[in-house]
């Protein structure tokens, strides 16, 4: 199997060339990045962090501020309540837990044990602990497993069909080869990425035109599309030069409903001609 993955990855390197440059931020801003990136666009959920960074310029600001306001800020993420709710409560406990807003503390622990203590906090599973271990400063070795990495794997034969996401982190990460350093397990996931999303759809893959199509056990098994146009797909923490800001969609205020005004010269519940002078020449046609 070892061997499989690594024919596939560099089928994809070959495809999709090298990714683009890597940040390496704060722990904690990987948290709540990786928080609010759950079934949403990365170019979506960079943007809702970046809004969330301005109004909120720290953290702590955060932990007691108006829920309602926090849900409308990252209001075109996906379950913005829920993911209100996760980051609020995962901020306050990390607060409770450590005295502050820090999570450095974990680069003296095992991957392991590392990993099990960011999952006591409120909504982080094991793809939210894994990107806080590998892209941020800790650099850890861990390989988040996200829904499009997760189908990719399945259809490529690399786990079972049956094995949900959560249980899919173990396995594949320890299929990676041992010599692989961080930088290579943070390419494999960009391209694994990079083929679902470009590729490896969800209910119409596009099998015609995917670099892997010769490995692949499922080829053939699932309809694909037309081709059409790709685009580039983002990073997790693309540089500054990389990032598009997009802004939060803006909440008006509703207006009343204004009355309809009543037409000139026709009275409720008659006719035009009973006030209309010009009714009869207009109704009696050319004379």
């Amino acid at each position: 199997m070892p061997e499989r993955l690594i024919r596939i990855d560099a089928a994809l390197a070959a495809a999709f060339g090298p990714p683009p440059r890597w940040l390496y931020p704060d722990p904690v801003e990987v948290l709540v990045l990786a928080l609010l990136s759950a079934r949403t666009r990365d170019e979506v959920a960079l943007a809702a962090h970046r809004v969330l960074r301005m109004r909120f310029p720290r953290w702590e600001d955060l932990l007691d501020a108006d829920p309602a306001v926090v849900e409308r800020l990252i209001g075109r993420t996906t379950w913005p309540d829920r993911k209100t709710l996760h980051l609020q409560e995962a901020l306050r406990a990390l607060q409770a837990a450590r005295g502050g807003l820090e999570l450095d503390f974990l680069a003296g622990l095992g991957v392991a044990e590392a990993a099990a203590w960011l999952r006591q906090l409120p909504g982080v599973g094991p793809k939210t602990a894994a990107c806080v271990l590998l892209f941020s400063r800790l650099r850890r070795r861990a390989l988040p497993v996200s829904t499009g990495h997760h189908r990719t794997a399945k259809r490529l034969g690399l786990i079972s069909r049956r094995a949900g996401a959560e249980a899919a982190h173990e396995p594949l990460l320890a299929m990676l080869p041992p010599d692989w350093d961080n930088d290579r397990i943070e390419r494999h996931h960009w391209l694994v990425k990079r083929l679902g999303h470009d590729h490896c759809t969800d209910r119409r893959p596009r099998c015609g035109s995917c670099p892997v199509r010769e490995l692949c056990p499922s080829q053939g098994r699932i309809l694909p599309t037309p081709e059409h146009r790709i685009r580039q797909l983002p990073l997790p923490f693309p540089g500054p030069e990389a990032v598009r800001m997009i802004r939060p969609r803006p909440v008006w205020p509703q207006r009343p409903a204004r009355p309809e005004p009543a037409r000139p010269g026709i009275a409720a519940g008659g006719s035009a001609g009973a006030s209309n002078p010009y009714a009869a020449k207009l109704g009696a046609g050319p004379t």
